[in-house]
């Protein structure tokens, strides 16, 4: 029987599992600090505005290299979070399948 996942794939599976909590809980922290400066700098760049009515406010603030660079900044921190909990997601796949051929092996096993 051709073992699909090889034991290198489950090793590295548990591994990063094992130690990518906290990599993780930071990754979802940055991402939400992110998130929070974005509308920070949005609602000052808004106050700090010299149009006149709240659409040209909202329209200035958002045109900002400021406004933009916290945008660009928020991206990144989404790109680390996604990255980890499917990378996470994906061990837990290597570990199932594992699971499915080991028990695999052992049902061919009880047949022979």
């Amino acid at each position: 029987m051709t073992k699909f996942i090889t034991d290198q794939m489950m090793e590295e599976a548990l591994n990063f599992l094992a130690m990518s909590s906290e990599h993780l809980a930071q990754a979802r922290a940055n991402r939400v600090r992110a998130e929070h400066a974005r509308k920070r700098v949005r609602a000052n760049l808004i106050l700090n505005s010299l149009e006149k009515s709240v659409v040209l406010r909202e329209a200035d603030a958002e045109t900002d290299q400021r406004y933009a660079e916290a945008v660009d900044a928020e991206c990144e921190m989404i790109r680390l979070d996604e990255y980890y909990r499917a990378e996470r997601n994906r061990c837990d796949a290597i570990i199932e399948a594992w699971r499915s051929e080991q028990a695999n092996a052992r049902a061919g096993s009880k047949f022979q």
